[in-house]
């Protein structure tokens, strides 16, 4: 069983969460906390189950580039959290439908990137809560933590680090059903 942490958001708001283990797991850990807000308990699996799992589906996750979001949607069908993958160009319609669709017990696995010495980097992060209208967000980041932000679709994750890095969501989203 996977050893989730709770974090409750100044809306007082419960959410489970979880800190990927390696630098490139964050699809994997992503899996994890959706599944966990879903079914409101501790998932059987772990990131090693995900990733096996990953293995039964086109672009498997690997240790080089990662995951891929019509993957991970397979993998979270086959745990038992119904969703659909769905992309949009459009940062207001990005907004709208985060904002429309994310629910209690139907959170939203989105994809966002930033740069690193002149790479693009993916990384995986959980819409637990979202609100256009008041632009308040609460995303659950396996690498930075629960993050309450503003400004999606950048995200501006609070860390230790000197220089934090800016994430802009691409407009994948795998929302629950």
């Amino acid at each position: 069983m996977t050893s989730m942490t709770t974090y409750t958001d100044r809306h007082r708001r419960t959410y489970r969460t979880y800190k990927q283990k390696t630098q490139v797991t964050c699809g994997p850990a992503c899996c994890l906390i959706m599944w966990a807000n879903v079914h409101q308990a501790d998932p059987i699996a772990d990131e090693g189950g995900v990733i096996a799992l990953s293995r039964a589906f086109p672009k498997p996750w690997n240790p080089h580039t990662g995951a891929e979001i019509n993957n991970l949607s397979a993998v979270l069908r086959n745990m038992a959290v119904p969703n659909e993958v769905a992309t949009y160009t459009d940062r207001g319609a990005l907004r709208a439908e985060l904002d429309r669709r994310v629910a209690f017990r139907k959170p939203a696995l989105a994809f966002a990137e930033w740069e690193v010495d002149a790479a693009v980097v993916g990384h995986f992060v959980v819409v637990g809560f979202a609100n256009a209208r008041a632009d308040e967000w609460t995303i659950l980041d396996p690498l930075h933590g629960p993050q309450e932000v503003t400004g999606i679709p950048a995200y501006y994750p609070i860390t230790d680090d000197p220089e934090p890095p800016v994430l802009r969501f691409t407009g994948a989203v795998a929302f629950t059903l």
